[in-house]
């Protein structure tokens, strides 16, 4: 099996054989992708890839919100007064739970081609983030923090964006003042060379 395979099944057009090159999901054609090598009926395979999706999605919000909450508190213990030496083992955890969430979240396809390993690699990153918690708890406590870190409501991506201080106004001024001033001088340079039509 090669990519093409499931992303650019092929077809017949007047008697010729050849690969369809709009790169699609495999369930946009399941007839022409999976059911070439699985026996199962179409319901069967969209219902078992959403569950799977579905799955991956409820364990990655999980894993979020527990890096969220250990990245907070991290914050919180350097406001303590907690040294690099005692944050140590608690910004390793964080850190493993980070690249877990990464590997198995940030190619989108992996609740596709690996779904069981994503859930695995997923509950780990709970696993280590909510020991990294754990650790921090602890720094809290030695520097007189007993009560828990107060979350901020990050329920909206604007309440995050405004959480983390970013300017999003700002961002897409810059966007657009690339798109007018930079851009312009790119296109030219490649048409110069005789590398843009």
């Amino acid at each position: 099996m090669a990519c093409v395979d499931c992303h650019m099944p092929k077809k017949r057009d007047k008697g010729i054989t050849f690969t369809d090159h709009r790169v699609m999901s495999p369930l946009a054609n399941i007839e022409g992708t999976c059911q070439s090598c699985h026996t199962q009926s179409k319901e069967y395979l969209v219902g078992m890839v959403t569950s799977y999706q579905e799955k991956i999605g409820e364990m990655k919000i999980r894993a979020e919100d527990v890096l969220v909450k250990a990245h907070i508190e991290a914050g919180a213990a350097w406001k303590a007064g907690a040294g690099e030496q005692e944050m140590q083992k608690a910004l390793t955890l964080i850190r493993h739970a980070q690249w877990r969430w990464d590997y198995a979240i940030a190619s989108h396809g992996a609740s596709f081609h690996a779904p069981e390993e994503s859930l695995r690699v997923l509950g780990t990153a709970v696993e280590k983030a909510g020991e990294a918690r754990l650790e921090i708890a602890r720094v809290l406590a030695k520097h007189g923090v007993t009560d828990p870190v107060a979350m901020p409501d990050l329920s909206t991506k604007e309440k995050a964006q405004t959480y983390i201080g970013l300017n999003v106004e700002k961002l897409k001024a810059d966007k657009e003042a690339f798109k007018e001033n930079v851009l312009p001088k790119w296109d030219e340079e490649a048409r110069q060379k005789g590398n843009l039509m």
